[in-house]
């Protein structure tokens, strides 16, 4: 069969551990990087020639009271891509979403998800930036994000996104999911019930292609292709997390994680973060054959 899910490998430095970036044919960049105001700063990247990039926005970097303009976002974007050479390799541009499952609590970015009342701003300010975004596309295609804490403002977003992509060469982006393996008890039932509102809804209006933001959890992906493979939707991820997981002494994923091994001297480190890229590259991309592709669960309605 065809892949199951692609895999966007995030890029965030210049070489892994003295080894060149080996992120498979397909990378994700962000302009900036950093978990508190004062550590944000200007991604130093390396991208080679034969990968192809999605270029995030940023937008996780910056606290709620620091937000650029949409223009000054978009800025940022031109400026990193001009500067570490990757304008001809970007297939594709990220809104200037803003994110329900972050906080910034005394200058630290915390993982933590919004309140219902917050999250309507989040969801009004995400659809502006989408349709700036849309308005002002550089010839690129792009990657319009949703957000919402419950169903339907995740489908209120929805809806007024739509509109604003071509089917035929713009992504649907999945935002406010990266927390879901941290809090996958609470979350899973969450997901499940706004996939089967969304995916069918995406699939009846052509859209073609969906990417869910930094989730490399597998329970949750297995439910999500299921689906997206039910409306003929191809579906795609990104993550930092495989080309770094080496390095703190992690190998693997849920059915493939190692737990007996450890961190790999400097000499060949880099080596072992491109090998363990490759390898969720191919398990991601045989995602089909695994225990976790399976329809997610219906939300059982209480008939008291």
């Amino acid at each position: 069969m065809t892949e199951a899910i692609r895999f966007y490998c995030g890029i965030t430095e210049k070489v892994w551990n003295y080894f060149p970036v080996s992120p498979g044919k397909y990378g994700c960049v962000a302009p900036v990087f950093g978990s508190t105001e004062k550590t944000r700063q200007e991604s130093r990247v390396y991208v080679p020639d034969d990968v192809s990039i999605i270029q995030d926005s940023g937008a996780f970097c910056d606290s709620i009271n620091n937000r650029l303009s949409y223009q000054q976002a978009l800025d940022r974007q031109r400026y990193h891509a001009e500067k570490y050479n990757y304008v001809n390799k970007m297939t594709h541009r990220v809104s200037y979403d803003l994110l329900i499952d972050e906080k910034w609590i005394d200058g630290k970015r915390t993982k933590q998800r919004w309140d219902t009342k917050d999250a309507d701003y989040a969801v009004d300010e995400t659809l502006r930036a989408a349709e700036f975004i849309s308005n002002n596309r550089d010839g690129t295609n792009l990657v319009l994000s949703a957000q919402g804490v419950t169903k339907e403002q995740y489908i209120r977003c929805t809806k007024e996104i739509m509109p604003m992509m071509d089917i035929n060469k713009d992504i649907f982006g999945m935002g406010g999911w990266c927390i879901i393996g941290r809090y996958k008890t609470a979350m899973i039932p969450m997901f499940d019930d706004i996939l089967f509102d969304l995916i069918p809804m995406l699939g009846e209006n052509k859209i073609k292609k969906v990417h869910i933001f930094g989730v490399v959890y597998a329970k949750a992906l297995g439910h999500l292709l299921w689906m997206c493979d039910k409306y003929n939707i191809q579906l795609s991820t990104d993550s930092s997390g495989p080309q770094k997981r080496p390095a703190f002494g992690q190998w693997g994923y849920a059915e493939w994680r190692d737990k007996s091994y450890v961190r790999p001297p400097t000499s060949i480190r880099g080596q072992e973060r491109a090998k363990h890229v490759q390898a969720v590259i191919g398990w991601l991309s045989d995602f089909r054959n695994t225990k976790w592709y399976e329809p997610p669960n219906k939300k059982e309605e209480n008939n008291d």
